[in-house]
């Protein structure tokens, strides 16, 4: 057990056969591998003794990113944050994330996933305000809701509705906004077209409006 932590009596809980600690809710304000926790926050760690899954008793800004009291938080095992949910619009690496949107993050600091606080273009595309958004490792996007309708990849995709890239840039689905045929593949407005990873158009869905 790290006796530097400060626990309320009784609220220890450690590994099943093991004296390491798993969780406790702190007793006092505490800086904890460089993370500052707020009193009543209850703290968990990993079996090698790294923050791992946590709930902030305050607002907290963690590696410059401001976190909603009473939420959980998420750490990767070395000690960058993994997840949490915002107590303020924030940009994040260009991106302006909505209060109250539950952030992600890669293991090497890139954003994941959030949720866009206003309409926006993101390399190209124009992304409803409201949605989340998702990254790639590289930062490239890779999945979104469109504002509007728009050709991609050659294929009239619907306003509202989800959209998919694969990591190369191409699409990988959207929602036809229109009667149309891929690779002998006929859908219908509504349809959900589905490429596979060698592009070829998938009879996936269907759906007639």
């Amino acid at each position: 057990m790290d006796e530097g932590v400060p626990c309320i009596e009784g609220s220890v809980v450690t590994f099943p056969g093991s004296p390491a600690m798993k969780s406790c809710t702190l007793s006092a304000d505490s800086v904890i591998q460089g993370v500052g926790f707020g009193t009543g926050s209850v703290v968990g760690f990993d079996e090698q003794g790294n923050l791992w899954r946590c709930n902030i008793s305050r607002d907290t800004v963690i590696g410059g990113i401001p976190c909603k009291a009473r939420t959980e938080i998420e750490f990767w095992p070395s000690g960058g944050l993994l997840m949490c949910t915002l107590s303020a619009e924030t940009e994040i690496q260009g991106v302006a994330a909505a209060a109250g949107s539950l952030v992600m993050f890669h293991d090497d600091g890139h954003l994941f996933k959030c949720d866009i606080a206003e309409e926006t273009t993101v390399e190209g595309f124009p992304v409803a305000r409201g949605t989340d958004i998702c990254f790639f490792r590289d930062g490239g996007l890779s999945a979104f809701n469109l504002s509007r309708g728009m050709v991609i990849g050659g294929i009239h995709c619907m306003a509202g509705t989800r959209v998919w890239r694969r990591s190369d840039g191409r699409l990988a689905g959207c929602t036809a906004d229109g009667a149309s045929e891929v690779d002998g593949v006929r859908y219908e407005k509504g349809g959900l077209v589905v490429f596979s990873e060698d592009g070829i158009a998938i009879d996936y869905a269907e759906k007639k409006m």
